[in-house]
């Protein structure tokens, strides 16, 4: 098992979620059965797997949304930005730090041009007190951690303009990275620095014309349910 799991933003204990995962029977295998092709209806404001924003492609955005989770103090804001390279990207994510189930609706302005970064499901593990069970705290021993919280994806359907994206062409791992928590974190940890490996789904996003964008995400776990839209201008 591995450390903490993430829907959409939420930090979740991965023993509340490990079961419900486990009962989808979908294998590490499977998941790493990646395509060339982002999208499976041709939402073409997909990043592609082997795409890059700003020079870093989707395991690079999945450490730094890790790293901007660890370090973030309430409250949440849904409509983050970061930066590499000297470009902008805008990081959504929801506000909440609890995983309850429900309806969440964000509205973000971003400027033309500006790419996406939508946070969705991973698994990270650090070297933080019970945030690697059963695991060292080697580079190794927490990328190992990190795939196994992974055990496969929830049942989730996410559009971007109506049109769905294959998520599971857009799995990704990171390298091990530094984190810092904060006095106040929504990660439910004790301050302080350490190292994170994560493993998970993000989505990157470019190419928006001016005008109103709608992503939209419905998760299960078992028998909780996420419905999550984040309403986009570009302007």
């Amino acid at each position: 098992m591995g450390g903490r799991c993430r829907l959409l933003g939420m930090s979740l204990d991965s023993r509340r979620v490990t079961s419900a995962v486990l009962a989808l029977g979908i294998t590490t295998a499977l998941l790493l059965s990646v395509g060339t092709r982002a999208l499976a209806s041709g939402a073409t404001n997909a990043v592609s797997p082997t795409g890059t924003v700003a020079g870093q492609g989707y395991g690079y955005w999945l450490e730094r949304s890790w790293q901007a989770s660890f370090s973030t103090s309430p409250p949440v804001n849904p409509c983050k930005t970061l930066t590499a390279n000297g470009q902008r990207v805008a990081d959504l994510t929801l506000t909440s730090p609890t995983a309850s189930p429900g309806t969440y609706a964000y509205t973000c302005t971003e400027p033309a041009g500006r790419p996406i970064y939508v946070v969705q499901v991973s698994s990270e593990c650090s070297t933080f007190k019970g945030d690697h069970p059963g695991y060292g705290t080697t580079a190794v021993d927490l990328k190992r951690c990190a795939r196994a919280g992974f055990q496969g994806p929830p049942q989730e359907t996410t559009t971007v303009d109506g049109r769905s994206v294959d998520l599971g062409k857009l799995i990704a791992g990171t390298g091990v990275y530094p984190v810092h928590v904060s006095e106040k974190n929504i990660v439910n940890a004790k301050p302080g620095s350490g190292r994170s490996a994560a493993y998970g789904y993000g989505l990157l996003l470019s190419g928006f014309s001016n005008g109103t964008h709608t992503i939209h995400s419905v998760v299960n776990l078992g028998t909780s349910h996420w419905d999550i839209t984040f309403t986009v201008h570009i302007h």
